[in-house]
């Protein structure tokens, strides 16, 4: 009999423990918010969450790399809008040169708004976003400067490395800028002037109109079509970085939502069914406790006694 007692009383203590750890865990995914506070909470879900927390991360970045350079994508096209209206500036001054009736002091005054159009030119492949240069690998120092005893006008100060390349969130990589040396100053193998370098073109029609050299004039005009040709295809690049950029951030935060709400189902607490718990819980606790306190109370001294009289 008194075995049978304690049996009874074990198993009650063992079951109002498992009830308070229940009701304690409920109580705590209801103010945290989540089902996995610590690995111990739920361990067979735990390696499937730190997946997908490093792939959230992963994403996160991609999207942050993205916002970054955007900015400097399109500085860098506003830029070469501004280069391209300028080439358009040199065609109109040097269509007004090459006209037969066009004086010397004419070309002469001509010949400096070049100069001001190749400097003008110049600023632009030194333009800057964040303190950095965009024509220049994103380098703190300036590509360029005017020099009238070099060929093209101006003077190479550095070589930016190669145009940078960017992710998305699928693992493809895209170039996302080019340098002032590949739009401004195209080079040949041999480091000789390209014939669409955007610079020399400009600086040739600049020394035509100085020297009053009207075949000189016709066959700079001819050179800066193909540099705003060059040009225009520079712009085009960018134009498409622009777009790539839009389309990979959309699924970079594509991927942001369906990891967000992966990771949320596995660890965020449902208020409802756990409020419902922790009312059935507390239900049963108090149940428990009542039925415990409404048993008769044996002790050995009464057992002791019935044997005794029986």
């Amino acid at each position: 009999m008194i075995q049978n007692l304690d049996i009874v009383g074990q198993q009650f203590l063992a079951n109002l423990q498992s009830l308070n750890s229940r009701l304690s865990t409920t109580e705590q995914q209801l103010s945290s918010g989540t089902t996995l506070s610590k690995p111990s909470d739920n361990p067979g879900e735990l390696s499937d969450v730190l997946q997908l927390e490093s792939q959230l991360g992963s994403v996160n970045q991609v999207a942050t790399n993205l916002s970054d350079v955007s900015g400097s994508v399109n500085t860098a096209e506003s830029a070469l809008e501004t280069a391209t209206q300028l080439l358009e500036q040199a065609t109109t001054i040097g269509e007004q040169g090459a006209n037969s009736t066009t004086s010397a002091s004419t070309r002469a005054g001509l010949a400096q708004q070049a100069q001001n159009i190749l400097s003008e030119l110049v600023g632009v492949s030194n333009t800057q976003f964040d303190n950095q240069y965009v024509f220049n690998g994103n380098l703190s120092t300036p590509p360029y400067q005017l020099d009238s005893t070099s060929p093209n006008g101006v003077d190479r100060l550095n070589t930016a490395p190669p145009g940078s390349l960017i992710q998305d969130a699928t693992g493809i990589t895209f170039a996302v800028s080019e340098t002032a040396q590949s739009i401004f100053d195209n080079r040949n193998p041999d480091d000789s002037l390209a014939s669409n370098n955007v610079f020399a073109a400009v600086n040739s029609l600049q020394v035509a109109l100085t020297n009053n050299d009207q075949a000189g004039i016709t066959n700079a005009l001819s050179s800066i079509q193909t540099a705003q040709d060059y040009m225009s295809q520079q712009l085009a690049f960018y134009g498409s970085v622009q777009d790539q950029i839009t389309n990979a951030t959309s699924i970079a935060q594509k991927f942001q939502l369906q990891d967000q709400t992966s990771l949320s189902a596995l660890t965020q607490t449902n208020t409802a069914t756990a409020a419902t718990d922790l009312t059935q819980e507390q239900a049963s606790l108090q149940a428990s406790l009542q039925a415990e306190a409404s048993m008769p109370k044996t002790s050995l001294f009464d057992f002791l006694s019935t044997t005794t009289t029986g």
